[in-house]
């Protein structure tokens, strides 16, 4: 198990991290605020007995390291547990339909924290990301996902084909998503059990992760820009699964 101490800045930030207090350390707000709102934050810290620091706007902006922070931060540490099960053990004891997000290579910390924090809120039964080919987890992504990560069972896998090929034998149907692919994601059945594979930022999908998908379709868009960022394509990606799946119990 690996602790990563990371901050989370600002007063949404800070609320989400207050709702798994046992991973904070200090929350730290500026001296010269003096309103309601900030009242009522750090009085939900001390019923949940987190550490309270008052400081000045300098000590803020160091700990902030250039984020927004509002005048408040959260110094907390995350566990970075592995799970408790390979990938192939792990997928025979799910029970219900499963959904899970294969992210090929994304490279920004921003946008691996954005989509796995969108995996979160959608309830997917894991995430799966290539060892030493993308963005590996740091306190940046563990900020952006902010807590979201502490609800996922990620996987992180050496060897892609060995995990495409599990995905295959255990009954999962693999669709990847590519801008020109010819059929669209609202005509595609993700009711079955699925993982839904994006790419890395500038390429998408790597050659052999396409040519072992099921299934490759595109995000329609209507505009004058055919290609969206990999955290905003995870979250519509994701929710149209969901969306089939309620629509269909």
């Amino acid at each position: 198990m690996n602790t990563t101490v990371s901050t989370s800045c600002g007063f949404h930030a800070v609320q989400n991290a207050l709702n798994h207090p046992e991973t904070v350390e200090v929350l730290l707000y500026d001296v010269e605020r003096n309103d309601l709102r900030l009242k009522e934050l750090t009085e939900q810290a001390r019923r949940l007995q987190v550490q309270i620091r008052a400081t000045g706007k300098k000590e803020l902006d160091k700990v902030s390291a250039g984020v927004r922070h509002q005048g408040v931060i959260i110094i907390h540490t995350t566990n970075l547990a592995k799970p408790p099960l390979p990938l192939e053990e792990y997928l025979t004891q799910l029970e219900a339909v499963p959904l899970l997000l294969v992210l090929d290579g994304v490279q920004d910390p921003q946008n691996l924290g954005a989509c796995l924090r969108t995996a979160a809120a959608a309830g997917v039964d894991g995430v799966i990301l290539p060892r030493k080919k993308g963005c590996d987890i740091t306190a940046t992504v563990i900020r952006v996902a902010a807590g979201g990560i502490s609800h996922l069972s990620v996987f992180e896998e050496n060897n892609w084909n060995r995990v495409m090929t599990t995905l295959k034998n255990s009954g999962l149907w693999i669709v990847g998503t590519d801008e020109r692919a010819e059929n669209d994601i609202y005509s595609t059945d993700l009711v079955r059990p699925v993982a839904l594979v994006l790419g890395a930022e500038d390429k998408g999908m790597r050659r052999l992760t396409r040519k072992q998908c099921d299934q490759v379709v595109r995000i329609p868009a209507v505009g004058g820009i055919h290609s969206l960022n990999v955290s905003v394509a995870t979250g519509i990606a994701l929710f149209e699964a969901l969306r089939q799946r309620r629509a269909a119990l």
